[in-house]
């Protein structure tokens, strides 16, 4: 029972899924990995250190996400 209505929950929540996450989000989503999100930073830094400007980094420990 429990498998059948979580079912029916995911796929509702499917159609409204764009409207509540930010088109920013990487991270537990389909079709986006926590690597995207990687490569994102990576190419941020570069082109702040190409342009010479400032900016902030903060990293997320994503190791503990499941606790």
């Amino acid at each position: 029972m429990y498998k059948i209505v979580s079912k029916i929950i995911s796929l509702r929540l499917k159609k409204v899924m764009h409207k509540v996450i930010d088109v920013r989000q990487f991270a537990f989503l389909e079709g986006k990995g926590l690597m995207d999100s990687v490569l994102v930073a990576n190419e941020v830094l570069h082109e702040a250190k190409r342009r010479n400007s400032s900016c902030v980094f903060f990293k997320v420990d994503y190791e503990k996400v499941y606790d």
